[in-house]
């Protein structure tokens, strides 16, 4: 058994959380304003909100791309020639990773706008 086996889950398992958490934090966002900020008394939030979900966003994405690096490291420590074809295009990303935000938060997007429109 290899011994890097178990921090792999862990790593996957913390992954598919971060991914989730991102998910979950934009349909609350989209909630607590859609609901929350009707009333003008809580109105005077949306800063503390907005900082808090783009802070939040922010420490997700660095945590996920933490994530991609050391499991990058650990695939390329055998081979210590680069392929072009595992090149960093955007962001620190390939191209498989950049796609991948990319449909999560056109997905994220569309369903929370049906989502809104549907509670108007």
């Amino acid at each position: 058994m290899n011994s890097s086996q178990p921090k792999s889950k862990a790593s996957a398992s913390f992954e598919y959380f971060l991914y989730a958490a991102i998910i979950a934090e934009t349909g609350l966002a989209a909630f607590v304003y859609k609901t929350i900020f009707r009333d003008p008394d809580l109105a005077r939030f949306n800063l503390y909100f907005g900082i808090f979900y783009f802070g939040f966003l922010t420490w997700s994405i660095v945590q996920l791309n933490n994530l991609h690096k050391r499991r990058k490291a650990l695939d390329a420590e055998p081979v210590a020639v680069a392929e072009p074809e595992h090149t960093r295009p955007a962001l620190g990303l390939t191209v498989a990773q950049l796609v991948i935000v990319v449909v999560v938060f056109v997905t994220a997007l569309v369903t929370f706008s049906w989502a809104l429109k549907l509670l108007r």
